[in-house]
This record gives C-alpha cells, sequence and structure tokens, in this order.
C-alpha cells in the first residue's frame, strides 16, 4: 500500500521501500520522477529509468511471490557524477531474469511466445545490466550514463 512506502533522499541517493503490489508503481514512478528532477537529469534519461523502474517492478509484483509471501521490494537509485545506478531488490523467489533466451523478435506477434521483452527493453534501455540472488534476495542494478 502507498502508506507503506517509505522514502528517504539523501544528496545524491534515493531509497524506496515497497510491498509488491500494484498501488506501489505510482509512487515509485512519483519518487524516481522527483528525485530525477532534484538531480536535473535530461527527460530522455528520466522517461528511460521510469520505465525500466516500472518494467522491473511489475515483474517482481506479478511472479516474485504467492498468496503467501508478497515479496519486498527494495529500490535504491543514486548518480555519481554522469552516472545513474539503480538497484532493485526483492525477497521473493530466486530468479535471474538474465538468463532468460533473448525474445523473438522476427516472428509474427501471434506467433511469438509470451515473455521476454520486458529484459530486452531493459537491456536496450541501459547502458549495463547485471544479476545476483544474495543473502536471500534478488539484486538486479542497471546503469545509465546520463550524456
Amino acid at each position: 500500500m502507498i502508506d507503506k512506502l517509505r522514502s528517504k533522499v539523501a544528496s545524491m541517493q534515493l531509497t524506496v521501500e515497497l510491498d509488491a503490489e500494484m498501488e506501489s508503481l505510482a509512487s515509485a514512478d512519483k519518487a524516481v520522477g522527483d528525485f530525477a528532477e532534484s538531480m536535473s537529469w535530461p527527460e530522455e534519461v528520466t522517461f528511460k529509468v521510469k520505465l525500466v523502474v516500472e518494467e522491473i517492478l511489475m515483474n517482481v509484483i506479478s511472479y516474485g511471490g504467492d498468496r503467501a509471501h508478497r515479496p519486498r521490494i527494495m529500490l535504491l537509485l543514486s548518480q555519481c557524477n554522469d552516472l545513474v545506478s539503480l538497484e532493485i531488490s526483492d525477497d521473493g523467489t530466486a530468479y535471474d531474469p538474465l538468463s532468460a533466451p533473448p525474445p523473438d523478435l522476427e516472428s509474427e506477434l501471434e506467433d511469438r511466445p509470451i515473455g521476454g521483452l520486458g529484459v530486452h527493453l531493459i537491456r536496450e534501455l541501459m547502458d549495463s545490466v547485471s544479476y545476483k540472488f544474495e543473502d536471500g534476495r534478488n539484486h538486479l542494478l542497471v546503469t545509465k550514463a546520463l550524456r
């Protein structure tokens, strides 16, 4: 829920804790947008980072847990010089999205298997993407240069 959102902006860093539920998407989007504005990011970078955050959160919300366990998500967004770093971690089911095969972009839409486009989109929009599972949490780290 939105009232469960806790965010903190420190000079060049934003930390947001969320429950893996649809209501968290709007809260995360606003927090990222406010941080980007405070750091004077170009509109194109802000758009790309917000889109990637939404894609990752949707995957955790949709597939990261079950009725018995709703994952907790930690979003850490930071800027150092001209590099934006985003780490999204969750305590949901261990899953390396980077291990998924590349999507079929050649076949007709109705002939393509479902899935894989989100990871492809993240890879296309960001400069680097990495994953690790550590201390019972999934950690997806992406970076984007401001220039």
